[in-house]
């Protein structure tokens, strides 16, 4: 080969170099900078609880994670000598593509726990499959080439891929039938994006859509979510008043009860012990809340010491048996709640219905100080 040969050789090399990063920078530098931004807006934001950030954080991680993952794929041209490497990263995006939309599943907060452990559970056995694939090629393994090639339990990861996007589609159907239908349409929206992603990647061969979809969902999900913490009481993460008045005149077609809440005796603990022991009293009636009320509740702090519940698609004796174990578990944590409840049914007036309920639950309270 001629001086000339060689030199138009290493220039073709260098322009095949040159192209790879270009194509690697225009596929993956919005994605690493929406995810770069969001991290950082989850690190600073003091709007949301801490439970819910981890669930963005994650899934923020996951879609950086991915995207590093294809550049990696992408710039190996001749596989052959990374075989080691490939098999690592074959694992990774084989473990995390479909549980990128666990974090959505959780954030809807519409799962029993039994569901929720379902879903780790699952996700939990494929990173496990995908990482010993690594050393027996259950799922993937490579040949001599560096050509990827499936093994018999690969399709494993992908039922399990339609199973999130199937819980998925379910918590927007429940959040549709409870009357929340502008975030029920924001969350069909994002799976169908993510659907035409894991479509386009795995006919076409799309690069980069699925990391790319995952963190424009991720963000956009938070922005939407972000947006609701407008509603929601600053102390408890329980809905507002605002809220309240707003989603009874949404779900009152349905049939529900509302229960009234009131927590005992919050003055003397104010007088006594300050400000922050009455508002470490409010936060156990939160937690107790969160703790007992079924999925489908919708929990309001009206201010103060008040709180109230709407509880659609229920039983008189399923309400009541609900704030029975309520009571007993904020009675756990030191403190005490007198509650009333009522039913309400279509055509019923909002102003009757709480006006009972409230009568109820002071009434309640009148038996408990008597009592006592």
């Amino acid at each position: 080969m001629t001086l000339r040969s060689y030199a138009a050789t290493d220039k073709r090399s260098k322009t095949g170099a040159d192209n790879l990063f270009k194509d690697i920078v225009q596929m993956s530098y919005l994605i690493i900078i929406t995810d770069i931004t969001l991290f950082l807006f989850l690190l600073f934001n003091s709007t949301l609880s801490v439970k819910r950030r981890s669930k963005f954080l994650l899934c923020t991680l996951l879609s950086f994670v991915m995207v590093i993952c294809n550049i990696i794929v992408y710039s190996l041209n001749d596989a052959g000598g990374h075989i080691l490497l490939m098999k690592i990263v074959s694992a990774i995006s084989f473990s995390i593509s479909g549980t990128v939309t666990l974090p959505f599943i959780f954030v809807t907060d519409v799962l029993k726990k039994q569901t929720r452990r379902i879903i780790e559970s699952l996700a939990l056995f494929n990173v496990v499959l995908c990482i010993t694939s690594i050393f027996n090629g259950c799922v993937f393994r490579f040949d001599s080439d560096g050509n990827r090639i499936l093994g018999p339990l690969a399709p494993v990861p992908y039922i399990f891929s339609f199973i999130y996007i199937t819980v998925l589609l379910t918590t927007a159907i429940i959040k549709f039938r409870l009357g929340f239908k502008h975030e029920s349409v924001f969350i069909l929206t994002l799976t169908v994006g993510i659907v035409m992603a894991v479509i386009m990647n795995a006919v076409f061969h799309y690069k980069f859509l699925i990391s790319g979809m995952a963190s424009l969902s991720c963000t956009f999900y938070y922005m939407f979510y972000t947006s609701e913490t407008l509603s929601r009481d600053a102390l408890t993460d329980a809905f507002n008043r605002h809220s309240f008045y707003n989603d009874i005149k949404n779900m009152s077609k349905k049939q529900m009860y509302v229960i009234s809440i009131d927590l005992n005796g919050l003055k003397p603990i104010n007088d006594t012990y300050g400000h922050d022991a009455g508002d470490k009293a409010i936060l156990a009636v939160a937690e107790s809340a969160g703790e007992i009320l079924p999925v489908r509740c919708r929990f309001y702090r009206m201010g103060g010491d008040e709180f109230e519940v709407l509880f659609p698609n229920s039983t008189y004796t399923e309400v009541e048996l609900t704030v029975q174990k309520l009571k007993e578990d904020v009675h756990k944590k030191g403190y005490s709640i007198a509650a009333g409840f009522c039913e309400f049914k279509k055509g019923m007036r909002l102003d009757d219905v709480l006006r009972e309920v409230d009568a109820i639950m002071y009434e309640d309270k009148a038996q408990m100080k008597a009592a006592s």
